[in-house]
């Protein structure tokens, strides 16, 4: 089971672009939540997380 730094650095790896296919599969998992998580792994996915 992923923890909450697994999902950050997941989305730190999809919003360089240079993330494996488990990250992408975190971070698409993450984008579905409430919350700040999700919130982080949806602007990655745009390209537009604030660090």
């Amino acid at each position: 089971m992923a923890n909450r730094d697994d999902y950050r650095r997941a989305a730190d790896a999809v919003q360089r672009g240079n993330a494996t296919k488990q990250q992408r599969e975190l971070n698409d998992r993450a984008a579905k939540q409430a919350g700040s998580m999700g919130n982080d792994a949806r602007a990655a996915q745009r390209g537009q997380k604030r660090w």
